[in-house]
């Protein structure tokens, strides 16, 4: 992660998991403190900090890759080898700042993904669990010369964007010494999810949590611009109708309608695919709270059999 303060709270957090185990989660409580106490900015610094925080806490590692267009931020845990690694992909973030003023900088500021990923990662200590950020996030404005603000709107789905990703999620598995991947992707993060899983040979199964499966569907369903520069999942669906899926939709979710989900399953004609509508969670809200019940379950859950569930918790 980037900012002076941010590399300082990992840093004495570093210092203190080895010297000072007790110390450790006494900083990591002072430092949700002093997060809680300014978070009623928005600042790229403040958004910052709240991701490194939730990083420190779940004894995740931080980890910068470069690849040919951009440097995506990571963070993963890798506690003995295994043949599956799970790479949760973050999403939007904060694109946009209103309906009609495209936001600065698209860090997140309540950064879901990662956020399930910390609890996958405490849930199955032994598992490998991996998140990635999307471009330009987690970047200072203007700090990635390649990170213009076409990446996280018009240009949020291009080839740039899956290229990256993969070969994010490639550097990874090989880190990791996992032969296979599981892709989960929140939001947008499912659109990269599914645009990244066509090119690889690897995957293993695809799961969604509010995801835009079909962008060009969202967009018309709110009447706002297309994204005329981005590729769209549910034009590769059929590629994909052989992978084991889990698509987690929202029963209160106002941005991504249920029927995208429904079209997407329904235009593979895939067995292995299921619908699950979780009745307490929107787009964002929820998710964190149901989560902690999924994770173990995950592997029952990618079977291949169609259906639908209805969750309420």
């Amino acid at each position: 992660m980037v900012g002076t303060l941010a590399q300082l709270v990992v840093m004495i957090f570093y210092y203190l998991k080895t010297k000072k185990p007790f110390f450790k989660w006494f900083f990591v409580a002072l430092l949700f403190i002093f997060f809680g106490a300014c978070g009623s900015s928005r600042s790229i610094e403040n958004r910052i900090i709240h991701a490194d925080s939730i990083i420190v806490s779940s004894q995740l590692t931080p980890l910068s890759i470069k690849t040919p267009y951009f440097a995506l931020q990571t963070a993963y845990n890798f506690s003995e080898p295994m043949s599956l690694l799970t790479v949760y992909i973050e999403g939007d973030g904060r694109s946009w700042v209103s309906r009609n003023q495209l936001s600065s900088n698209p860090t997140p500021i309540n950064p879901l993904a990662l956020h399930l990923a910390s609890i996958h990662a405490q849930k199955q200590a032994s598992a490998s669990v991996a998140w990635i950020a999307r471009p330009c996030q987690y970047q200072p404005t203007k700090g990635d010369i390649n990170c213009e603000s076409k990446y996280w709107s018009s240009h949020r789905f291009d080839e740039k964007v899956i290229e990256s990703t993969n070969v994010a999620i490639d550097q990874l598995m090989q880190k990791s010494g996992a032969t296979n991947v599981r892709l989960i992707g929140f939001s947008g993060g499912a659109a990269v999810a599914i645009l990244a899983a066509v090119e690889r040979d690897d995957v293993e199964s695809i799961v969604s949590i509010a995801g835009n499966l079909d962008h060009r569907q969202v967009n018309e369903f709110h009447g706002v611009t297309p994204l005329r520069g981005s590729l769209n999942p549910k034009d590769v669906a059929t590629q994909l109708a052989s992978i084991p899926q889990v698509h987690f939709v929202g029963a209160s979710d106002k941005v991504i309608p249920s029927v995208v989900v429904d079209d997407f399953i329904k235009v593979q004609a895939n067995d292995c695919a299921q619908k699950v509508v979780v009745i307490n969670a929107g787009h964002i809200d929820g998710w964190i709270d149901y989560w902690p019940t999924v994770v173990n379950g995950l592997d029952d859950r990618l079977l291949c059999s169609k259906y639908e569930l209805s969750i309420s918790f």
